[in-house]
């Protein structure tokens, strides 16, 4: 998540390593999927507030202000492309 806000609050320092995190974030979690079934995404909904807080304090860290971004949607964390490409 702390990448997506980024993305998010810093379009113009988006980079490739960015874009890797956010995807090598997606697949451990889906491999922790298959290993633990219960890793259901009602699981990652109940939790969600937690991890956006968390996220929301390392992307501040990171870019040294605060950030606008007041929410994320299941899509804009698992669902949309990040890349540098067109």
């Amino acid at each position: 998540m702390s990448y997506v806000i980024k993305w998010k609050c810093q379009p113009e320092q988006c980079s490739a390593s960015w874009a890797i995190a956010i995807r090598d974030a997606r697949t451990e979690i889906e491999d922790s999927q298959e290993e633990f079934p219960s890793l259901n995404r009602a699981y990652i909904e109940s939790i969600w507030d937690k991890c956006f807080s968390r996220a929301i304090k390392d992307a501040e860290d990171e870019m040294g202000r605060k950030s606008p971004v007041t929410s994320l949607s299941w899509a804009k964390v698992f669902e949309q492309k990040y890349t540098l490409l067109d």
